[in-house]
């Protein structure tokens, strides 16, 4: 068991190798905010976060309707009501790759990506 000498101690030299940094400092982006691009199927793909949550998402320029999903350190897990599922990735701080997959419009297993920009 540790006391509060050694403690100290390893405080202070984790501190000083600026170890304990990246312990305590929140550095990574935040996904709040407004992400858009355009898709590989040539539609406008639009996710909306707030408070870690999906709260709207437009794949390949079609609403998903009830979107729903949330974030999860370097990625966000999206989802709606007609069997839609989608994953984006961070790859900047105003960068994310999303890649969606479910049921097109002509009932046929579709799928599309797109590079996503933060506004």
């Amino acid at each position: 068991m540790l006391n509060r000498k050694a403690f100290t101690v390893a405080f202070v030299a984790f501190t000083a190798f600026g170890l304990a940094a990246p312990v305590f400092a929140k550095d990574s982006p935040s996904w709040d905010g407004t992400w858009s691009g355009t898709s590989s199927a040539g539609g406008k793909t639009t996710v909306r976060i707030s408070k870690g949550k999906v709260t709207f998402w437009t794949n390949n320029g079609y609403a998903r309707p009830k979107a729903t999903g949330s974030v999860s350190g370097n990625a966000v897990t999206l989802d709606d009501n007609n069997g839609w599922k989608g994953r984006m990735t961070m790859q900047a701080a105003d960068k994310a790759k999303i890649t969606a997959s479910g049921i097109g419009n002509n009932g046929k297993p579709a799928k599309n990506s797109a590079i996503l920009t933060k506004r």
